[in-house]
């Protein structure tokens, strides 16, 4: 009987490890990521620590090589995703729809240089009906700032902060935010 229970034990904490290791699977491999970029690709830049000072001179550079600053006046929705992921391809749609909003500003940070570029997400963009900024998150600096730890996260700035941060947000949850 013993026997039976400790074996049940043993597979119920190897299924929970299994499943922890490929949830996280894609933000470690792109945050291991050191391979060769292409010219178009450029490192996100000047990036703090996440306080409300190092938020105030936040800025990207996105696959086009354009700069894209921060403005604390504006809600700013950072998107972290990768063209492959299914799920992103709806929160993308979702976003798509506040896209014109007034003092809102968008931008995607595909967070898996490794397997994008340019061309894959100016595709990925086409499909969502996307037009914003797309950042190749190079570095894991971002990752690290906003304490990404899932494909799919949205975070919302606001004056020099974090107003909001979650996982496939709904578009109910995203307009009362965005409002």
């Amino acid at each position: 009987m013993n026997k039976m229970w400790l074996g049940g034990a043993l597979v119920i904490v190897l299924g929970a490890g299994v499943i922890g290791f490929t949830r996280f699977e894609h933000v470690s491999t792109a945050s291991a990521s050191t391979g060769p970029q292409s010219a178009a690709v450029q490192q996100t830049s000047q990036q703090s620590s996440a306080t409300a000072v190092g938020l105030s001179d936040l800025s990207f550079t996105d696959v086009s090589g354009k700069v894209i600053s921060v403005n604390p006046n504006d809600k700013t929705v950072l998107h972290f995703m990768t063209s492959s992921c299914s799920d992103c391809l709806p929160t993308e749609t979702t976003l798509a729809k506040f896209q014109n909003t007034q003092g809102v500003k968008l931008v995607s940070i595909d967070v898996e240089p490794q397997a994008d570029n340019a061309s894959t997400i100016a595709q990925f963009s086409k499909v969502a009906g996307s037009h914003w900024p797309y950042v190749l998150e190079t570095n894991s600096s971002l990752l690290q700032k906003f304490h990404v730890t899932e494909l799919d996260t949205v975070v919302v700035l606001y004056h020099n902060k974090v107003i909001y941060e979650g996982v496939v947000p709904s578009a109910a949850q995203l307009k009362k935010v965005l409002a």
